[in-house]
């Protein structure tokens, strides 16, 4: 196994998305599968309206694709793998969702608490206070912190799904593989305990919503993405990880085609099927390398992009104040007259910066 290896997974990853990609998007474009755009949002947006969505299936079947028959390694690639082809698929129900119809109260969760109250409505009380207020108040948060009445599904409801797969990782790298141990910069490894599965879940979780919510922009998230997995490539072959390092490598190549289609002008954008399988990959990376710490400095960008929605959400439930002009801060930037593209090659150079101080940071 050697860098040459890496690269002709590459090269093998970037001619099948080339590949693929013409005939998937003839397919979402014949049978109208676009996207919606927010009403709120930027007004130079709208004309987006109806773009082709869910480009990230091909580049996440490729990766699969490579990895299962050519790289299947079961103490490195399997488990991110498995992983990300979750979250990749629990994107795509979101995506179908958008597209067809509103989940919110159609979901098994709410046709269950519906047909549960009206069973118990009449009949219990501490039933009222113990299970339905609780519930109420679980969803008022998520809301506040993002809920939009244009997705099809709620953001209480991503968050349960969400909470089932970050579950199951941090039960499976502190139960399964023994790991309790948080690596620092200069330090090295603190063992944490039980702290350590709470941390890994807020940390997947973290990271898979802040990828989700930096694909605005068209070119933004795949870019991003792009360079992070660069990053833990160079990281993974330093490490001596080599299928992982050839893992990166081919999701890297996977990547290249799918800009080549999503820069501005768009002409298919990754759906959640896309950006959930991107997160949900780089964690696990961030993960399976021990360097989390490092990970927050790499996808630095992710991280601010992420948060400052449900920050101004926050804000302006609690203030009635704006943080910014328009969140995620992406929007922020256009609201203040920078056209699109030069949002996404600003943010893709600071992408580029952050990820060469987070290898900086990872290797001390």
């Amino acid at each position: 196994m050697s860098l040459i290896s890496d690269l002709l997974f590459l090269l093998i990853s970037t001619l099948l998305s080339f590949l693929l990609y013409p005939f998937w998007i003839k397919f979402v474009y014949k049978y109208k599968l676009g996207e919606g755009i927010r009403s709120d949002g930027p007004g130079a947006h709208l004309v987006k309206s109806g773009t082709p969505t869910m480009g990230g299936v091909v580049f996440v079947l490729v990766v699969g694709i490579v990895t299962f028959v050519l790289n299947r390694s079961r103490t490195q690639t399997l488990f991110p793998l498995f992983i990300a082809s979750i979250a990749g698929l629990l994107g795509l129900l979101e995506d179908i969702a958008k597209i067809y119809m509103k989940l919110g109260s159609l979901s098994p969760f709410g046709l269950f608490f519906k047909k549960l109250v009206k069973f118990k409505k009449k009949r219990s009380g501490l039933f009222k206070y113990l299970v339905l207020k609780p519930w109420e108040k679980f969803r008022e948060f998520w809301r506040i912190l993002g809920s939009s009445g244009e997705s099809g599904i709620q953001t209480h409801l991503k968050f349960l799904f969400q909470t089932v797969v970050a579950g199951f990782v941090a039960y499976w790298v502190y139960f399964k593989l023994g790991w309790d141990f948080i690596w620092f910069p200069l330090i090295g490894n603190v063992h944490v305990g039980l702290i350590y599965p709470l941390f890994i879940f807020l940390f997947f979780v973290a990271t898979l919503n802040s990828v989700s919510f930096t694909d605005g922009l068209d070119g933004l998230s795949g870019g991003l993405s792009l360079f992070s997995f660069i990053a833990f490539w160079v990281l993974s072959r330093v490490f001596g990880y080599n299928s992982l390092a050839i893992f990166c490598a081919t999701f890297a190549g996977a990547l290249i085609p799918y800009l080549y289609f999503n820069v501005y002008p768009a002409r298919v954008f990754m759906g959640n099927v896309g950006s959930h399988a991107l997160g949900a990959a780089l964690a696990l990376l961030a993960v399976l390398l021990h360097r989390e710490i490092a990970f927050l400095v790499i996808g630095f960008v992710f991280f601010v992009d992420g948060i400052s929605s449900p920050l101004q959400q926050a804000s302006y439930k609690l203030t009635k104040k704006r943080i910014f002009r328009m969140a995620p801060l992406h929007h922020h930037f256009e609201m203040m007259g920078w056209p699109e593209t030069k949002v996404t090659f600003r943010f893709w150079l600071l992408g580029i910066f952050f990820s060469f101080a987070g290898l900086l940071l990872a290797l001390l």
